[in-house]
């Protein structure tokens, strides 16, 4: 029976039984570090248990509404590649190579200077198209057709006639001179001289008959034909192209 009522103690009084202290031990324990009793969750709380987002935040109750997250797409577009704008085109224009045409090349220098009639079509109808502009009866369109326009800029050159044209839109030598010369100045020419003043004279004396080199240099060539121009026009023979001889060429004198 002493395993039953416990021990005694030396004063006589009976000693706990060992297992019973023990259990009053843990309780006091526990109690001491809980501080309280934790009270039972709520209703609401139990019924909506809360869930933790992927960003630590809790996430909304039913009563809420769910936040709307656009995810970065998983494959990255594909950039739609734009076609490289082409530099404005030049709209070509006509221009002319030398001074006084409208449209076309000029060789101003032929052969010969044959007669010429309307409808006519050719190199020869070019050079004259040029000098017609060169000497301002134009513009005329450099196209080598003697059309409706190179008939009405020869209008104007039979309108500096002292009378009517012998035969009106024919051009015969003498018209030839006249508007080859019409675009020269009054510079007086003569041997050594040379340049653009002289070419042109070279192909007036040309188209009145003469036989020379179209190199714009007033050589002794070139003083011969001006000395039978001159001597076919009864004026001095000295070979200078002056006052006199320039008012011949732009009048439309020829050699004969």
């Amino acid at each position: 029976m002493l395993g039953m009522s416990g021990a005694r103690t030396s004063g006589g009084r009976r000693r706990a039984p060992a297992s019973t202290a023990a259990a009053v031990v843990l309780g006091l324990a526990l109690s001491a570090c809980s501080g309280s009793t934790p009270a039972p969750p709520s209703a609401a709380e139990s019924s909506t248990p809360a869930t933790a987002t992927a960003t630590g935040t809790v996430a909304p109750g039913p009563d809420q509404p769910l936040p709307t997250v656009t995810a970065d797409p998983l494959t990255p577009t594909k950039p739609t590649a734009t076609k490289p704008t082409a530099p404005p085109t030049a709209t070509a224009t006509a221009t002319a190579t030398d001074p006084g045409t409208v449209e076309g090349a000029c060789e101003r220098t032929l052969p010969a200077y044959p007669v010429v009639t309307p409808g006519a079509k050719g190199p020869a109808v070019a050079a004259l198209q040029c000098f017609l502009n060169d000497a301002d009866f134009g513009p005329v369109p450099v196209d080598g057709v003697y059309g409706t326009p190179t008939r009405e800029a020869l209008r104007r050159v039979e309108a500096t006639f002292e009378g009517p044209a012998p035969k009106p839109g024919r051009v015969d030598a003498g018209v030839w001179v006249l508007v080859i010369s019409r675009s020269m100045d009054n510079t007086t020419l003569k041997v050594g001289a040379k340049g653009p003043e002289v070419m042109t004279l070279q192909r007036a004396l040309r188209a009145a008959g003469g036989t020379l080199k179209v190199d714009g240099t007033f050589g002794p060539d070139t003083k011969r034909v001006v000395e039978r121009f001159q001597e076919a026009n009864r004026i001095g023979e000295d070979g200078v192209v002056g006052e006199e001889t320039l008012f011949l060429l732009k009048s439309g004198a020829t050699i004969g």
